[in-house]
């Protein structure tokens, strides 16, 4: 499993935009079937599972865990077998 630590960036745009930059990365270093962790922190990154869902599917990502823990956020993405 890739680890995608971007807890203490600073990235003077949108974060969104950078999620999505980084998901987009991820579908490129992942072979289908393989699994990464994106840690974020929730201050940066106010959003709910299902927009890391949405944008997860985009990039042929599948969401496949979820979790929110003193002000972090782990979600674990798989490459979809396409």
């Amino acid at each position: 499993m890739i680890i995608e630590d971007h807890r203490n960036i600073s990235c003077g745009g949108d974060p969104f935009n950078y999620l999505k930059s980084v998901l987009k990365s991820l579908q490129f270093s992942l072979e289908p079937g393989q699994e990464a962790m994106v840690q974020v922190l929730k201050e940066k990154f106010p959003y709910e599972e299902r927009l890391f869902d949405a944008v997860g599917n985009t990039y042929s990502l599948k969401l496949v865990d979820f979790k929110e823990h003193g002000g972090e956020v782990d979600v674990i993405f798989r490459r979809a077998n396409v």
